[in-house]
């Protein structure tokens, strides 16, 4: 008889799956757990700000270092003024209690930011793009509306999430984690557009107690689609907003449901 040497046929120490194959099966595997543990523990962020008051926000966020590069922080300056008596007039409207201060950051981009700690920062690229009062008292107001729905906490806590979990899948220092690291810096928060939508009605509501009419609340995204499409820095606050026309749309459905006119809007001065 020959000798014929020849493998087992049944080998566990040996794989008869190519090796990419394995690698692939695995990767998604890993991602898929991943992606249920950030939707998990996401509703437990959501779940967990609803109990955040605002008098414990400001415990928890207003020793951290304020960072942002700001201009008009002087009270004497007339622009940081007008902002913040609307905001203190706009909060009442919104039912918020908590003390709000507002900043203004020496910026192009078009931005307005709910900030944990109750603080709000109106970016100069977006007050150079607006001529009335009741076009800022708009976004003020939504801004506000973010503050009572508490959707700014929502953000920075899913922000931290996502981080933690790049830094557990590939180390603090990798460069998932830095690439993901700023989506929970102060300002960075993307919302849905439901949350978006939440805050438009609470602004507008806002709006409508304070002037008695809600013009001007469109005001600024009309001016913005006026505009060329190159070249204005538009950031992430209305990258992730509804596309503005269809935000248009939206707005004046609301104020059709209440029955809420828009009267003349008064002139913006510093």
């Amino acid at each position: 008889m020959d000798y014929n040497p020849s493998l087992p046929e049944d080998n566990h120490n040996i794989t008869h799956t190519h090796p990419l194959k394995e690698f692939i099966i695995l990767l998604v595997g890993v991602l898929g757990i991943f992606v249920l543990a950030y939707f998990v523990l996401g509703l437990l962020v959501d779940n967990a700000v609803n109990h955040i008051s605002p008098e414990i926000e400001a415990k928890l966020f207003n020793h951290t270092a304020f960072s942002w590069t700001t201009i008009g922080t002087d009270d004497t300056d007339p622009r940081l003024q007008k902002l913040q008596q609307l905001t203190d007039s706009l909060r009442k409207c919104a039912d918020i209690d908590a003390q709000i201060t507002v900043h203004i950051a020496d910026f192009d981009e078009i931005n307005a930011v709910a900030m944990p700690g109750g603080h709000i920062v109106v970016f100069d690229g977006l007050l150079d793009k607006i001529k009335t009062e009741n076009g800022i008292s708009f976004i003020l107001a939504h801004e506000l509306g973010h503050f009572k729905n508490r959707d700014h906490l929502r953000g920075l806590g899913r922000g931290i999430v996502l981080t933690a979990m790049a830094a557990a899948l590939t180390g603090p220092d990798s460069g998932l984690t830095r690439l993901v690291t700023p989506t929970f810096q102060l300002g960075q928060a993307q919302y849905s557009q439901g949350r978006e939508s939440l805050a438009d009605k609470t602004g507008l509501h806002s709006l409508h107690c304070y002037y008695g009419h809600v013009g001007g609340a469109t005001e600024f995204f009309k001016n913005i689609l006026k505009e060329p499409k190159d070249g204005i820095p538009l950031s992430h606050y209305f990258a992730s907003h509804p596309q503005m026309i269809q935000r248009i749309a939206d707005i004046k459905e609301m104020a059709e449901a209440e029955n809420w006119g828009s009267n003349s809007s008064v002139p913006l001065t510093f």
